[in-house]
């Protein structure tokens, strides 16, 4: 499972960061070359970037967004992840929202069920003990990414990961909506 995860991280660094080195992600990842340049081929030949003298160029966001996307349903089919019923309140404090249920922080959907939500280890009992009432929403809990604490913003009292990242969860969780495509005009209209 480490070359999905691995992969997942090096699509999150070009969806934030955008345009970057080769060398930058070498060293970052600790990933052996022909890996990297498997993946970024891969990339390439979708029209998603292009490799230039060592030099990574981000062309078609939206597509790096659904190419990562379909990469994180892949890794939640076999990390499946622990699932709760919680008010997201109660677990705000130590969590980040992503997915759906941040999509209902950013009141782009009326309920937060059957979002995602990131958690570190050290947590879970935490977790469990307010999990054990069974009250709230149905939110799915994931360990296995401790990078996404590295990305993050406070909105309205909850962490959340940033938007291509809750983006990327959303459609790995199967969900597509017009909701997705009106944040990502947002987020292309912004930049």
């Amino acid at each position: 499972m480490r070359a999905p995860i691995l992969k997942e991280k090096i699509l999150r660094e070009l969806a934030v960061r955008g345009d970057t080195s080769v060398r930058e992600l070498l060293a970052r990842f600790k990933v052996n070359r022909p890996y990297l340049y498997r993946v970024l081929r891969s990339l390439e030949s979708d029209g998603v970037i292009v490799l230039e003298m060592g030099k990574v160029r981000v062309l078609d966001k939206r597509a790096l967004l659904y190419v990562w996307g379909a990469e994180k349903r892949k890794i939640f089919r076999v990390i499946k992840g622990v699932t709760f019923r919680v008010r997201p309140r109660e677990v705000r404090d130590f969590v980040v929202f992503s997915g759906t249920s941040a999509l209902w922080v950013l009141g782009k959907v009326m309920e937060p069920s059957f979002g995602t939500a990131y958690i570190r280890v050290e947590h879970f009992e935490k977790l469990k003990q307010i999990g054990l009432k069974r009250e709230g929403y149905p939110i799915r809990f994931y360990s296995y990414d401790e990078g996404v604490f590295n990305y993050t913003v406070n909105i309205r009292g909850y962490r959340l990961p940033v938007i291509e990242q809750v983006i990327a969860d959303a459609l790995g969780e199967g969900v597509y909506t017009r909701v997705i495509e009106d944040v990502l005009e947002e987020i292309e209209w912004k930049r």
